[in-house]
């Protein structure tokens, strides 16, 4: 439970030294400096903002996450290296907060208070996930945070917004994809609704919310003055489930689209149970699945679709010439899943995919987590990168860029961050402190 505390204005304290800075003389690397480098960012958020600051710290702004004492009431998921099932083992946690650093406070407490209001008075950007009665509770809703830093960008994300009737409603990933409709067209029809993997509703929210916070920092150039980014979980996967196809279905037709399976996401249907006018587009092959995408495609795709299974001998009746009539193959659908099936069942998932891409058709093996690994292209791209952990003598492979950048690079420069690792060297560099004195106000903190 989040307690009452006093809000108080960081810019009168003696702990505050730094004056209005300039970006550009924070930059430690001026030659080839990373996009967002010399930007600081308070991270107090949780899951569902973890992935904007990690996209922002790693495209070089300094990001600084405030982990608090209580281990209980900041859990992170496993797996966790060596079975030791503590925040600093926590592989989610690896992932989520490369090249930021820690800095241990209980923000509830008035010492503890204190500091993290100098932070903010140093701070460009907070980010931070709190529903809207803990951020008033805490000081940090938008209008207390205008008054007390009028320059700061105030990045939320919540699951139904600050100004709404559910706004302080609690939500998780699964609440999210569930009232924003994505659920209800993912999975079979004659089963019950899917939770798509990965914690998409969280991904979302967070690039949305990283995107709202770059535009916010650009406009603030303008004039000096913050800005307040609102990011409701809720809007962001309204926006993947009301695309054109699904939104225009309803509106113009009255007709409510349905979970489609192993077929085409824009099958036409009206109901569940009726016959799709799209093919599947999925299909088992011999160590796997198959994605493909191009029975109802334009009469080459089809003619090549034939050549394709023709190559094996596997075309039975589909290349003779009343198959290139797209209504034929409509009606015909049944007959073509079949013969596709048969085709794929007896092949490899990396044989189809290559022959087919060899006659451009849209053809592509469904992939594993142990198949990206060894991914030939993500590989030529050089997307995986190996981050040293210092602290127990291995390197780890992890994910890379969703992005590439040719004069200011992505990069991963650190491993997350130990909690607590780097509170003084914080202190020291944001407010301004001595060692000693950085050093005597974590003690009085802990105290």
């Amino acid at each position: 439970m989040v307690g009452s505390v006093h809000f108080w204005n960081a810019r009168k304290s003696p702990i505050f030294r730094h004056k209005n800075r300039s970006r550009v003389k924070n930059l430690t690397n001026i030659e080839n400096p990373q996009a967002l480098e010399g930007v600081r960012v308070l991270d107090i958020s949780g899951p569902a903002g973890f992935y904007c600051t990690k996209l922002m710290a790693d495209m070089g702004a300094d990001v600084v996450r405030v982990d608090p004492p209580d281990a209980a009431g900041d859990r992170y998921p496993g797996p966790f290296y060596g079975g030791e099932s503590d925040r600093d083992h926590s592989i989610y946690r690896w992932h989520y907060h490369t090249n930021k650093r820690s800095v241990l406070l209980d923000i509830n407490s008035f010492s503890g208070r204190e500091i993290f209001d100098s932070l903010l008075g140093a701070a460009d950007v907070l980010v931070e996930t709190f529903r809207p009665s803990e951020a008033i509770v805490l000081g940090l809703d938008g209008s207390s945070l205008r008054e007390g830093y009028p320059s700061l960008i105030h990045t939320t994300i919540t699951g139904f917004g600050d100004d709404s009737p559910y706004s302080d409603y609690k939500a998780t990933d699964i609440v999210a994809q569930a009232m924003g409709g994505l659920m209800a067209i993912t999975g079979f029809p004659e089963e019950a609704p899917d939770q798509l993997g990965g914690e998409q509703a969280y991904h979302m929210a967070s690039l949305h919310a990283a995107v709202g916070t770059l535009l916010a920092l650009l406009s603030r150039d303008m004039d000096s003055m913050g800005r307040d980014v609102q990011v409701s979980m809720q809007d962001c996967v309204s926006m993947a489930t009301l695309q054109t196809a699904n939104f225009n279905y309803y509106t113009w037709d009255g007709i409510i689209r349905s979970r489609t399976g192993l077929n085409h996401a824009f099958s036409g249907q009206k109901q569940a149970s009726e016959r799709l006018s799209y093919s599947r587009t999925l299909y088992k092959c011999k160590d796997g699945w198959i994605a493909y995408a191009a029975h109802l495609a334009p009469p080459n795709a089809w003619r090549n679709t034939v050549a394709w299974m023709a190559g094996y001998g596997a075309e039975q009746e589909l290349g003779e010439q009343r198959f290139e009539d797209p209504d034929v193959r409509v009606s015909e659908q049944e007959r073509i899943n079949q013969v596709m099936a048969d085709f794929a069942a007896q092949r490899s998932a990396q044989e189809l995919y290559h022959s087919a891409q060899k006659l451009r058709l849209l053809c592509t093996p469904v992939q594993s987590v142990a198949d990206l690994l060894k991914d030939e292209q993500l590989d030529d791209r050089d997307w995986f990168v190996e981050v040293e952990h210092p602290e127990i003598g291995e390197t780890f492979t992890y994910p890379g860029a969703p992005y590439k950048l040719s004069e200011t690079p992505w990069q991963i420069r650190t491993r997350a961050p130990l909690v607590g690792e780097h509170t003084c060297e914080v202190l020291g560099e944001w407010l301004g402190l001595s060692s000693d004195e950085a050093e005597k106000l974590v003690a009085l903190e802990s105290s």
